[in-house]
């Protein structure tokens, strides 16, 4: 473990450095040099995949939030850091389980998402768009090909906590840039500086939305559940420190509540407390005492303030506007909502008009649109904005009952390795996996992009986590 951790603080090194260097070269320079880098990249990181499988896992942790920076347009595909890292390590899974090196272990879960991967697969033949629905699944069989890397490479506690420091440590990076780009927007740098979207600077709202290096804030609110329970619980057993520096955990802590805060994603909000609710019922003998509770109150004062001081110090109506919106005071006018409520109708049509198989996976954006085969407006193709209404008008009851099996099969094999691991390590590893699981899945019910790395990611921890339990790997 030693040694992997000193590998890893120059991984982490050589991986900022070149990330820094991708973000320019994405900037300023032509896609030949972009190229370049992404190749220096590889040639950088392939001998450490290849000499530990679990050093590929703890890249694709540590870049889990760069999602939009660095990457590459490739016609209409975009190329990320993550996707690099995902097929080196897979080609390292494959060769170390060809070799006999590696055992694919024994896993219920994998099944489950086979079979929703093949419930998506029977949408394609009535698709409209047949291109945009083969793009979509290409993109869910890598997202299952992230379950296989995770749940091969991560074969013992000694790998899941390297991969865990690696998801932290990236989180702080992301979590620290998240209230530099606030600032900087606050002060007045220009949007190619503090890399926010048009509409998410303070033009809208007065003040920022925080999305770091995210797609959209929403997405870096649905990110920050994974890092941030994994802290929370990892503190309560005393067992941060077997993954991360205990002081810099509480620092983390706080910069991803207010980030999570100045998000300003209503979904997030209301994941929140749901699982909020859930833990207090389920753990309340665990967290209810004096120093949780000193703790925590702390963390929340600190929270709060910075998250005040931030609004305060920005336009004059940034107050009541965060305000407003978080209290949907725009509800009955309010483009947001009122393009959410429409396209879930229009969702609802369609499971209803094919209730089976539905208009074809990824295909409600050509359905609603004039000519289905018209390439997509600037902005993309238009989605629900709700994962299940989505499921249901493109892939019917067939996709549906495929994602309610994974969910079923997810919460059953993680639950039975919580009871058995109860007073060691994994125990609050799995839980914060599970908790962060729910808030995902809550927020699911406000947007609908289902090929998102860091859920896959998640749900690949929380199957090897388990496996590390129940198939005997951990003493």
């Amino acid at each position: 473990m030693k040694a992997i951790s000193k590998i890893s603080w120059y991984v982490i090194a050589a991986a900022i450095a070149l990330a820094l260097a991708f973000v320019m070269a994405t900037l300023k320079y032509p896609l030949g040099l972009m190229l370049g880098l992404g190749a220096a990249f590889i040639i950088l990181i392939l001998p450490i995949i290849f000499y530990k499988i679990e050093a590929g896992v703890f890249l694709i942790g540590f870049f889990l939030p760069f999602e939009r920076v660095p990457t590459i347009e490739l016609g209409a595909a975009t190329l990320k850091i993550n996707h690099l890292l995902i097929i080196l390590t897979l080609v390292t899974c494959l060769f170390a389980v060809l070799t006999r090196q590696v055992k694919i272990p024994k896993d219920p879960i994998r099944a489950a998402v086979t079979f929703f991967l093949l419930t998506l697969l029977a949408s394609l033949p009535v698709a409209v768009n047949m291109s945009r629905a083969l793009q979509v699944y290409a993109f869910m069989i890598l997202m299952g090909l992230v379950y296989f890397v995770v749940t091969t490479a991560v074969r013992s506690k000694e790998s899941l906590k390297l991969v865990l420091s690696g998801v932290l440590w990236g989180a702080l990076i992301a979590g620290i840039f998240g209230i530099l780009q606030f600032g900087g927007d606050m002060i007045g740098l220009p949007n190619e500086i503090t890399l926010l979207k048009k509409g998410y600077d303070s033009s809208t709202f007065g003040f920022a939305r925080v999305q770091a290096f995210s797609q959209e804030p929403l997405y870096f609110a649905n990110y920050i559940f994974i890092p941030l329970l994994l802290i929370f619980f990892l503190n309560i057993k005393n067992s941060i420190s077997e993954v991360f520096n205990r002081n810099i955990s509480y620092l983390l802590l706080v910069v991803l509540l207010i980030d999570f805060v100045l998000t300003v994603s209503r979904g997030a909000y209301l994941a929140a407390a749901v699982v909020f609710v859930v833990i207090l019922v389920t753990q309340a003998k665990t967290i209810i005492n004096f120093k949780t509770v000193s703790i925590a109150l702390a963390i929340i004062f600190f929270t709060a303030t910075g998250a005040y001081l931030a609004l305060s110090r920005s336009e004059s109506r940034a107050i009541d506007e965060f305000v407003g919106h978080v209290a949907v005071e725009d509800r009955e006018e309010g483009e947001s909502v009122v393009m959410r409520l429409s396209a879930a109708n229009r969702a609802y049509e369609m499971f209803v008009d094919k209730p089976i198989l539905g208009v074809g996976l990824g295909n409600f954006g050509p359905m609603i649109q004039g000519d289905p085969d018209e390439p997509p407006e600037e902005d993309g193709w238009a989605i629900v904005n709700n994962e299940y209404l989505e499921l249901l008008a493109e892939g019917g009851l067939v996709a549906f009952v495929g994602f309610v099996i994974l969910v079923v099969a997810i919460y059953a094999r993680g639950l039975k390795a919580y009871f058995a691991s109860r007073g060691n390590f994994a125990a609050p590893v799995i839980f914060a996996l599970l908790a962060a699981l729910l808030g995902i899945l809550v927020q699911y019910a406000t947007f609908s992009t289902l090929y998102i790395i860091h859920v896959w990611f998640l749900i690949g921890l929380i199957g090897a986590t388990s496996n590390i339990v129940l198939n005997k790997n951990e003493k």
